[in-house]
C-alpha cells in the first residue's frame, strides 16, 4: 500500500478496509455485499449489516480504490412463518412453504410480499445517503445466471457432503444433492431431485406429485441450500468484503464451511467482520421480522435525524451490541452527538486531545449521509439542543413554524441552513414527544384559566407577579427575570416553594421549563390571564 497508513483513517471501518485491500492487492473494483431474507418487515437490526458494508466500502473509498457495493435480496428462500402483526393471515398461510417471491402482498400495493418488504426497506435507505446496486436472487437464479454455479455444487458434492457433517451430528442422506427449489406445479418446496451429470435436473413434488427437468442453463425454480448459495455468489460476484451476524461467525457457522466451499469455486473468501445485534431497548431478545412488531429503520428516522442514526453505529465496533432507545435516553444520545460535533469542531492545538478531534471527526464523516468532512477551523454550525427545544415545542403545542419563528426572532437561527436543521430537528422531537415521551416529561399550555385557592404569601408573590405583567407586557426576558428573583422580598416565601404555584396556573403540574422563558415564550398576556383568575377567587 506504500507508506504508513494515515492516521485520521483510523476508523474500525478504516482497518477493515486496509485489511480487505491487503488481502485483495490486484483488484480494479472492490465489491462488498450485504444480504437479507426479506420474510417480514425489514427491521433495524438488518440495518446493521447494511451500514456496516456502507462504513466499510466509505472507508475504501477514502483510500483511493473503487467500490461497487451489492445488496442481495434472499427473495427465492421458502416462506416458513406468517408474521404476527402482517393482515390477511390466513392468505398468507396458505402460501408457506412457497418462495417469498411468489407470495402475494398482503397490502395489494406491490406484486409480491417479498417486494413490499423490500421497497419500504430501500426507501428508508435514501435519507442515510447509502446506495446499493440491489440484486433479487429469485430473478437471478430463474434467469439461470448461477447455472455454472449449480452445477459446480452438483460436480462437487461429495467433497461440500464431506464440509457440512464436519459440522453436523446428523450426517447428510446418501443421495442428498446440494440443490433445492420450488415445484413448477404446486410452488412448495417438497422436491426430490435428480441429476443427469450434465445441465438436467428433473424433480418430482412429493406435494402434488408433479413431475418435470430443468435445464439449469434456461434457469427456473432451481436453487442452491444456503450454506453453499453464499459462497457460490461471493465466487460469481467477486465479492472482497462481506460481513456477517455473530449467528452465522461460530465455530461451524456458515462463514466457516462457506470458506472451504468457496475454495471448490476456486475462489478466496472475502474479508469477514462478525456484528453483534442490536436490540430496542425494553424489547427483550434478538429482533426478529416474524415475530411481529419490528422496529424499523423508518420508524427510527422519525426520532433520530439521519446523521445521529448513522452516528450511533458508526460510533460502535461492528462487534459490540448496543440498543435503540426511544424513551429519556433518546435526550442523552443527542447531547452525546452534540458533543461529538463540538469536538470535531474545535481547532487542533499540537495537544494531546487533537486525536480525540480527529477521531471525532472521523466518525462523523462516516456518519454523514454526504461524507462531509470537518475540517480544523471549520465554523460549527449552530444547532438547536434537542432538550431545551422539547420544552419549547410543547409551549407551542407542536406548532414548528411558530416556535420557528421564535428562535429566528430571538437571533438563534439565521441562515437558510440553520433553519432547515432546525426543523428537521423539531419535527423528530415533537415526534417523540408525542409518541415516546414519559408522561412526567410532558405538558401543554391551559387553553382556559383555572381558579385556585391561593393564600398568604404565596397570594402576594402572584399579585406582583401579575402585576408587573400587566403593567410592562413588552418586557424581554432579562427584564422579567430580575422581577421574578424580587418577588419574595418582605414575605418568608422562597421562590421554590411559589414556582409550583405558578407552574400549576400554566401548565397544570408543579414542574416545567424555565420560568422566565415559559412566560416570555407563551406570551406575557396570555400568562397574566392564566395567573390572575386565581386573584379573583
Amino acid at each position: 500500500m506504500g507508506g504508513p497508513p494515515d492516521p485520521y483513517l483510523s476508523h474500525w471501518a478504516d482497518l477493515a478496509a486496509r485489511k480487505t485491500i491487503s488481502a485483495h492487492p490486484d483488484v480494479d473494483t472492490y465489491v462488498v455485499a450485504a444480504g437479507i431474507t426479506p420474510s417480514g418487515v425489514v427491521h433495524v437490526g438488518n440495518f446493521r449489516e447494511v451500514m456496516t458494508v456502507d462504513l466499510v466500502a466509505r472507508a475504501l473509498k477514502s483510500h483511493g480504490k473503487k467500490v461497487r457495493f451489492i445488496y442481495s435480496w434472499d427473495d427465492f428462500d421458502v416462506f416458513r412463518k406468517v408474521p404476527a402483526d402482517m393482515p390477511e393471515q390466513a392468505l398468507l398461510t396458505s402460501h408457506l412453504r412457497r418462495s417469498i417471491a411468489d407470495v402475494p402482498d398482503p397490502f395489494g400495493e406491490h406484486d409480491s410480499y417479498a417486494s413490499h418488504n423490500i421497497h419500504a426497506f430501500q426507501d428508508s435507505l435514501e435519507p442515510l445517503g447509502i446506495e446499493p446496486e440491489f440484486i433479487r436472487q429469485s430473478r437471478s437464479y430463474r434467469a439461470g445466471n448461477y447455472a455454472q454455479g449449480i452445477r459446480t455444487a452438483l460436480q462437487h458434492k461429495d467433497k461440500i457432503v464431506e464440509i457440512l457433517n464436519e459440522h453436523r451430528k446428523t450426517p447428510l442422506a446418501e443421495d442428498w444433492l446440494p440443490i433445492s427449489g420450488f415445484c413448477d406445479g404446486c410452488g412448495h418446496d417438497d422436491v426430490a431431485f435428480c441429476w443427469d451429470g450434465d445441465w438436467i435436473v428433473s424433480h418430482r413434488c412429493r406435494a402434488c406429485e408433479h413431475e418435470g427437468e430443468t435445464d439449469l442453463r434456461e434457469g427456473g425454480n432451481i436453487k442452491l441450500p444456503w450454506r453453499i448459495d453464499w459462497p457460490m455468489r461471493w465466487a460469481y460476484e467477486k465479492v472482497c468484503f462481506e460481513p456477517g451476524g455473530k449467528d452465522h461467525s461460530s465455530a461451524g457457522g456458515s462463514y466457516d464451511t462457506g470458506k472451504e466451499i468457496a475454495k471448490l469455486y476456486d475462489f478466496q473468501a472475502p474479508e469477514y467482520v462478525a456484528y453483534d445485534f442490536v436490540r430496542i431497548k425494553g424489547g427483550g431478545g434478538k429482533l426478529s421480522s416474524s415475530a411481529g412488531g419490528a422496529v424499523t429503520v423508518a420508524d427510527c428516522l422519525k426520532v433520530y435525524e439521519p446523521e445521529v442514526l448513522r452516528w450511533i453505529f458508526a460510533s460502535y465496533r461492528a462487534n459490540t451490541e448496543f440498543q435503540i432507545s426511544f424513551d429519556l435516553d433518546v435526550l442523552k444520545l443527542y447531547e452525546d452527538y452534540d458533543s461529538a460535533v463540538r469536538v470535531a469542531y474545535q481547532p487542533d492545538d499540537g495537544g494531546k486531545k487533537d486525536k480525540k478531534r480527529a477521531a471525532a471527526r472521523r466518525t462523523l464523516e462516516l456518519a454523514s449521509p454526504t461524507s462531509h468532512r470537518i475540517a480544523s477551523g471549520d465554523v460549527m454550525p449552530r444547532t438547536l439542543s434537542f432538550r431545551p427545544l422539547s420544552m419549547t415545542l410543547q409551549i407551542f403545542d407542536g406548532d414548528l413554524e411558530r416556535t420557528l419563528d421564535h428562535y429566528v426572532a430571538a437571533g438563534a437561527l439565521d441562515t437558510d441552513e440553520e433553519r432547515a436543521r432546525f426543523m428537521s430537528r423539531a419535527a423528530r422531537v415533537w415526534h417523540w414527544i408525542e409518541h415516546f415521551a414519559p408522561e412526567e416529561f410532558c405538558y401543554r399550555i391551559r387553553t382556559e384559566p383555572v381558579t385556585r385557592d391561593v393564600d398568604g404569601d404565596a397570594r402576594v408573590l402572584l399579585r406582583r407577579l401579575v402585576d408587573a405583567l400587566t403593567e410592562r407586557p413588552d418586557m424581554e426576558e432579562p427584564a422579567l427575570i430580575e422581577v421574578i428573583k424580587a418577588l419574595p422580598e418582605g414575605t418568608e416565601m422562597k421562590r421554590a416553594d411559589f414556582f409550583p404555584v405558578v407552574y400549576d396556573l400554566v401548565l397544570g403540574r408543579p414542574k416545567g421549563p424555565k420560568l422566565s422563558t415559559l412566560l416570555i415564550t407563551i406570551g406575557l398576556e396570555r400568562a397574566r390571564d392564566l395567573l390572575a383568575a386565581s386573584l379573583r377567587a
